[in-house]
């Protein structure tokens, strides 16, 4: 395979996914917030792919010239059809649609990459972080970027093991082959995870301070579908370690700890009722390794929750 023209010309080539469902308010957010980014003052090439299921999905307003629109369905393929809609970007960056970006993120990012050149991904420093605890509003969040600003910027990082899915970017030089695995519908649970692990065959990932971010948070408003994701907690980890991404000692701590939390808080509590329908989903998972089915699509076939 040829070399992209963004590599054989020697000139940086930046890329932005976007992958979102159902949040046309928050993916409008993000694209009008990257507007905002200093990159392109730099000399560099920066395009926005917009990543959706449906047009329903697509905010009401005309999006940007610069922004392209692909379909997919769920996560793993969305971020893939975006990476098929910019083959010869260098560098690819991935967003959540509630992540609210530093003005410098990708300046900074691509500096690190520019000083680094072994390291083949990095992810940010998330100040603020709604996912594991409660959502983190819009004025929150800006105010939280703007009191980072008047910090000096360190140059400190450390080497990583994983990519925080929210955001993260990769170097496309000798890497490009490499995808997100479609065989993880809906949201493809620990998919950024199995992403870093195989990036890591290829030289060093790194966590970079000077690469900010909050990740808001913001439930979808759908109801959670808790015995799908019970299947997938036990479900991926085993997969990954079945195709060779997971060591043994992380699938079962993936895999393990969340298992006994369901255990634990289904016996009693205000959690009870899901965390029951988790872990049937954990069992029936579990039921499949055993019989040496590595099924993680089986997820999606699952019926709706029962009766707890």
């Amino acid at each position: 395979m040829s070399a992209p023209a963004a590599q054989r010309d020697g000139q940086p080539r930046v890329a932005v996914v976007l992958a979102s469902a159902g949040r046309p308010e928050l993916l409008g957010e993000v694209v009008a917030d990257l507007a905002h980014q200093t990159l392109p003052g730099l000399g560099v090439d920066v395009r926005v792919v917009v990543s959706v299921p449906d047009a329903a999905s697509l905010p009401a307003a005309p999006l940007p010239d610069h922004v392209r629109v692909v379909h997919a369905r769920g996560l793993t393929s969305q971020r893939n059809a975006g990476l098929d809609a910019v083959p010869d970007a260098t560098h690819v960056f991935f967003f959540d649609d509630d992540a609210v970006v530093r003005p410098d993120y990708l300046a900074e990012a691509m500096r690190f990459f520019a000083a680094h050149p072994d390291v083949v991904a990095l992810t940010g420093r998330v100040l603020l972080d709604g996912a594991v605890g409660d959502a983190v509003d819009p004025e929150t969040a800006r105010a939280a970027l703007e009191r980072s600003t008047t910090e000096p910027l360190g140059g400190t990082w450390q080497p990583s093991l994983t990519l925080y899915g929210c955001n993260f970017a990769v170097r496309r030089d000798g890497v490009a082959h490499e995808r997100f695995d479609e065989r993880l519908p809906l949201y493809g649970w620990l998919e950024d995870h199995d992403y870093a692990r195989r990036m890591l065959r290829h030289g060093p990932l790194a966590s970079v301070d000077d690469c900010v971010i909050v990740h808001r948070g913001v439930k979808s408003g759908g109801r959670t579908a808790h015995r799908r994701l019970g299947y997938a907690q036990v479900m991926n980890p085993a997969y990954f370690l079945r195709h060779g991404s997971f060591p043994p000692l992380l699938a079962l701590d993936e895999g393990g700890r969340r298992v006994a939390k369901n255990a634990v808080l289904a016996l009693a509590g205000p959690e009870r009722r899901w965390r029951r329908q988790r872990l049937r989903g954990n069992l029936l998972a579990a039921a499949d390794v055993l019989r040496g089915r590595f099924t993680p699509e089986r997820m999606a076939q699952l019926p709706p929750d029962g009766p707890s």
